[in-house]
């Protein structure tokens, strides 16, 4: 992976890869921390992790793929850096629902009846 000056990314690939990696993971976490902490619209948090892991793999690209002149065409390699992601995203997904449902489910409900004392 070396940065190369004829074709500008918005980040170099070296740190574009591993700074999606860790935001797949930290923006889920984050929610669940968050959304418990709220009140209302406790969806809200969850919704934009969501969105952010679904989405990786487009944000990885505009943020690491090289800019092209009009005529030029990309190499037989040039997707490769998507496919850690592209591998990444379900898993994560997959693992975050998992956690959500195992949360809703042990989580005390306020509309339980109580034992009488």
């Amino acid at each position: 992976m070396e940065y190369d000056p004829h074709y500008p990314t918005i980040l170099p690939e070296f740190i574009a890869l591993p700074l999606v990696f860790v935001l797949n993971i930290l923006i889920p976490v984050s929610a669940i921390f968050a959304a418990r902490r709220l009140k209302r619209r406790r969806w809200l948090p969850h919704t934009f992790a969501f969105l952010w892991v679904f989405l990786s793999p487009f944000t990885l690209a505009i943020l690491a793929t090289p800019t092209m002149a009009p005529g030029e065409e990309a190499g037989p390699g040039g997707g490769m850096i998507l496919l850690p992601i592209l591998g990444e995203s379900p898993i994560v997904l997959v693992v975050y629902v998992v956690i959500l449902l195992y949360l809703r489910l042990t989580r005390p409900t306020c509309f339980a009846p109580h034992a009488p004392s």
